[in-house]
């Protein structure tokens, strides 16, 4: 209980364990790769290319140079043809799912800046105070208690001024660090609070779609393993 506790308690009263440490910055890595955009394509085209009947015997007799290694009869096929290429088949599936998560759900500030930094250097010099002040209430009803301290040093946030002083506040603003603090708050907000949900599936797809391809590579690996220590079978000989 103690441990579950730790795990889904509030820290400082807006974040938990798992918004800290499972969220959308971790799922960019591969969600925003070049891998991913390939992946996405899986749940639409990669039947037809798998189980293709003329590419078939390509994926099914994968590791046959194995088999004709001397030691190979001591080291059986742990897995068979099918169950790897089905096993293949559902991994890039998983993935492409996931990356197709990542991109329909995932926060706009997410998919086109790698971090808090990027979004803070592309983004400032087109601010408005009206941006300003939707990104305070993002801030303020995700991570109250920040925004409380926003709202203390820069009271023009707040929708009880009018948009014409906030404006003028802005332009005239001297104090940089409340702007540069908003935005880095704002985007850890849309990082950590973002679609939660979305998160989670996200995340649990590409698991799964990892470990399905790891169980025909390490069955592979094992077996390959196994012939080279079994001393008879080299691998380069015909």
């Amino acid at each position: 209980m103690l441990g579950l506790e730790k795990i889904f308690r509030a820290r400082g009263h807006d974040e938990t364990f798992l918004q800290e440490n499972v969220n959308w910055m971790l799922l960019r890595g591969f969600g925003a790769s070049k891998v991913a955009s390939v992946s996405v394509l899986m749940p639409f085209v990669g039947y037809i290319i798998l189980y293709n009947s003329e590419l078939q015997n390509l994926f099914g007799d994968f590791g046959g140079l194995l088999s004709k290694q001397p030691a190979a009869s001591s080291c059986p096929q742990y897995i068979s043809s099918f169950q790897r290429l089905n096993l293949l088949y559902c991994g890039l599936f998983a993935l492409g799912t996931s990356a197709l998560v990542f991109r329909s759900a995932a926060p706009r500030e997410l998919k086109l800046y790698s971090d808090s930094n990027d979004f803070i250097d592309r983004e400032r010099s087109n601010l408005s105070a009206r941006r300003v002040r939707s990104m305070y209430r993002t801030v303020n009803f995700r991570r109250n208690r920040i925004g409380e301290e926003l709202c203390n040093r820069a009271n023009w946030l707040t929708a009880d001024v009018p948009i014409t002083k906030a404006s003028i506040e802005f332009a005239n603003n001297k104090n940089e660090d409340v702007v540069l603090d908003l935005m880095r708050t704002f985007f850890q907000a849309q990082d950590r609070h973002f679609r939660r949900w979305a998160v989670f599936l996200c995340f649990f797809l590409l698991v799964i779609g990892a470990v399905l391809l790891a169980i025909p590579s390490g069955a592979f690996t094992i077996r390959v393993l196994c012939t080279v220590l079994s001393g008879n079978g080299t691998l380069g000989s015909p």
